[in-house]
């Protein structure tokens, strides 16, 4: 290119942040690293697409195209980014698979050798396929120098000497050892940039390269009267979803309406937030302490801790394991009787199947993106145990459509609950008629969600 020269005359350094699941500007260490190395340099802020397609070991049950709710979730959430990062003099740079077949690895190296990046930032990964990738372009351009920050976790590595075989025992040693939720002091959050350098000086007119909001409206799509407009993605919304929950009541009585089905305020509805990075695990941490402090401490505000211990330990279950996440036999030491079959797969997709709390569940996932922990744990129960289905065609739906997909929970999830993960049980099966009758007592849920109610055997 003519003047790639003389953009990187000055011998000035051109940094690359890849964003993944760290959607934010605030409490980002790996933005602001990059904003701190840039100062006398250039700044490309990237996120791509299905950058994993690259991968020639793709399995058999990985899915073709993302849910819609996903997809909307997803790029409201990188349209709130991006007008942070234009605010804050640059802007976000969006790589999908184009018309010309160019696939998402291909298009990303171009760009690092014609603007001669010389720093990758990227945060730290539970994603064995993204790492996969970040291998791949380390191997291809061994002079730049890459910085990993953490983003995502409580802890930067593992806290124990190694992993514990159950969450229980995992628990009760960061109990131990880290007193978390009672410490003094918050923890300390990453300051925000208050600007960034700019891009590169023959980018500012490539707008082929910027992010537009493209995502339709979504016109006549049957949609709940409640979870779209209080799902909305990006970091702002995140934040005023924080606030209003730990301005409320709720977390004083979240143990004992967590498993509702359908009502907003009985969960703390941060997972969409976390999963795609727009909101910080340790803001919400230093919300909860301080609400113990300034409102009540009890069993309910001591779940929610529980249950970031939760996704604590699945992160580092995928990182401890790494591709044996997606291995049919799990962790375990044989695999499972189970298999495809592709009319009860079909079934369970559409809500067809002849037990009608599953199918109200499939009805509300496949509308909103989102279903209940309790309605995750039935679905998956009737897929293994009633259905008789191999689990991770069940994960990889899941993966399409849930708008708080994270692989770590999601794929550690469903083979604790295949018998092939971190249970000490060994398996668990739900009694989807007692779960109906202390769940949906009067089928309320499921006439909402059309589960079609028959009679289950």
């Amino acid at each position: 290119m003519p003047n790639q020269a003389a953009n990187n005359s000055a011998n000035r350094n051109v940094t690359l942040v890849l964003f993944h699941n760290d959607l934010r500007v605030a409490d980002n260490a790996t933005l602001l690293k990059a904003s701190e190395m840039s100062t006398d340099g250039k700044l490309l802020l990237v996120y791509a697409s299905l950058l994993t397609d690259i991968l020639d070991d793709k399995d058999a049950y990985r899915y073709e195209a993302m849910g819609q709710a996903r997809q909307q979730f997803l790029h409201e959430s990188l349209a709130d980014l991006n007008a942070s990062l234009i605010q804050r003099g640059n802007r976000l740079l969006y790589f999908q698979k184009d018309d010309e077949a160019l696939d998402v690895f291909t298009q990303l190296s171009d760009l690092i050798a014609q603007q001669q990046v010389t720093d990758i930032c990227i945060s730290q990964k539970a994603d064995y396929n993204q790492n996969k990738v970040y291998d791949l372009l380390q191997a291809k351009y061994p002079e730049i120098q890459w910085h990993i920050q953490t983003t995502s976790t409580l802890f930067d590595e593992l806290p124990l000497e190694s992993l514990p075989k159950s969450f229980t025992q995992f628990r009760k040693q960061i109990e131990t050892d880290y007193d978390l939720l009672h410490a003094e002091k918050d923890i300390a959050i990453s300051p925000t940039p208050e600007t960034l350098a700019p891009l590169p000086d023959n980018m500012q007119s490539r707008n082929e390269y910027f992010f537009e909001y493209q995502l339709s409206n979504q016109a006549g799509r049957d949609k709940p009267s409640q979870q779209p407009s209080s799902f909305r993605g990006g970091e702002l919304n995140g934040l005023k979803h924080l606030d209003a929950y730990f301005d409320s009541d709720a977390p004083s009585t979240y143990k004992t309406t967590r498993n509702a089905l359908d009502e907003w305020a009985h969960s703390t509805k941060f997972s969409g937030w976390l999963a795609n990075g727009s909101l910080s695990v340790n803001m919400i941490l230093n919300r909860l302490r301080r609400y113990e402090r300034d409102m009540i401490a009890n069993d309910s505000t001591y779940w929610i801790w529980f249950e970031l211990l939760w996704r604590e330990y699945f992160y580092w279950y995928a990182v401890t394991h790494q591709q044996k996440l997606f291995w049919f036999k799990g962790i375990a030491q044989h695999a499972p009787s189970t298999q495809l079959i592709e009319s009860l797969l079909a079934q369970w997709k559409n809500g067809t199947t002849q037990y009608p709390i599953v199918n109200a569940c499939m009805n509300q996932l496949r509308t909103t993106g989102y279903i209940s922990n309790r309605g995750r744990q039935l679905v998956a129960s009737c897929f293994i145990h009633e259905l008789g289905l191999d689990w991770r065609y069940g994960a990889t739906y899941f993966e399409q459509h849930l708008i708080d997909y994270d692989v770590a929970s999601n794929w550690g999830n469903w083979q604790y609950l295949a018998g092939v993960g971190a249970d000490p049980r060994g398996c668990r099966q739900f009694n989807l008629d007692k779960q109906t009758q202390q769940y949906d007592p009067n089928g309320e849920f499921i006439r909402q969600w059309q589960g079609n109610p028959q009679k289950s055997d």
